[in-house]
């Protein structure tokens, strides 16, 4: 049985993630993590003289006051004018991320900052003063500017399509850009094939004693299988009478390919439920896989 952590942006610790499969028996998930977020980050950032032309990956931003982007470019590597090497917007989870603008011409003051985000969450920013950084160089028409940014982390990303980087001069808005997270090319496709709610799950994660309709001091089981590639990770939200009670969620990361794995999530509100409906939102990667409502009844 392996595990790993994940560290909360501002540091807040997350608790640990479990799984364990061995020989021919079905892999099984424990349920014990929280949400996954990316751990803190560091950015380094240069302005250099142009390079070769390189082919961007996103579309350029609208021009602005005394500035225009031409090109905004994610990469796997950044040369030594810091134009991109090997463009793309994919990114393995504890690979270091690039960001190449092409800036029109040779601007001589203000400055150009890069923020990134994973979801609403601000993981790092840098900020380039563009007077200090093309100090001594003579503008003219037809050389451009390019300033590069490398976005650093110690613990891996967890797989999602929610990241972006937002770029400003001297405060206004430039652009945004984004990019993926995205699990190895060893990690098989993953899908969930069903879910069930029941007041249990066996130790095979088959569910016990199906049912939508729970007393008030019953845990609910959200059950389910499915093929989990290596990096994916699922996480459960339940909503009480409507709103998220964060006390409940929970996430699973795998660390290896399972497929057909089994895998359950569970919860009962302190206090117990109120009678009327709610529901537990399962997500895949960022992405919704299903709301499954259930009724209390006193």
């Amino acid at each position: 049985m392996k595990r790993h952590t994940l560290k909360r942006m501002l540091g807040l610790l997350l608790l640990l993630a479990l799984l364990a499969g061995c020989g021919g028996e079905a892999p099984t998930a424990i349920v014990v993590v929280d949400t996954p977020v990316p751990p803190p980050a560091e950015i380094t950032v240069v302005v250099t003289p142009p390079p070769p032309e390189a082919t961007p990956t996103t579309e350029p931003g609208p021009p602005t006051a005394g500035i225009e982007i031409l090109e905004a470019t994610f990469a796997h590597g950044l040369g030594d004018s810091m134009e991109p090497v090997n463009p793309g917007a994919d990114f393995a989870r504890d690979e270091t991320v690039y960001l190449s603008l092409k800036i029109k011409g040779r601007p001589k003051e203000g400055t150009v900052l890069a923020r990134f985000y994973f979801r609403d969450t601000f993981i790092a920013e840098a900020n380039v003063d563009l007077a200090d950084a093309n100090s001594g160089l003579i503008f003219s028409i037809g050389e451009d500017t390019f300033a590069g940014y490398t976005l650093t982390h110690d613990d891996p990303f967890p797989v999602s399509d929610q990241y972006r980087a937002e770029v400003f001069y001297n405060d206004q808005p430039l652009g945004t850009y984004a990019f993926r997270v995205v699990p190895p090319p060893e990690a098989i496709p993953s899908q969930v094939k069903e879910v069930t709610l029941a007041r249990g799950a066996d130790d095979n994660y088959n569910p016990v004693d199906p049912t939508t309709t729970f007393a008030v001091d019953e845990e609910v089981y959200a059950v389910g299988r499915g093929d989990l590639g290596l990096d994916t990770w699922i996480q459960a939200d339940w909503y009480v009478s409507g709103q998220l009670d964060e006390a409940g969620t929970r996430s699973i990361t795998l660390e290896q390919n399972a497929p057909d794995v089994g895998f359950s999530f569970s919860f009962l509100p302190e206090g117990g439920w109120p009678a009327g409906e709610h529901w537990v939102i399962l997500t895949m990667n960022d992405q919704e896989v299903g709301r499954y409502s259930f009724t209390v009844t006193p």
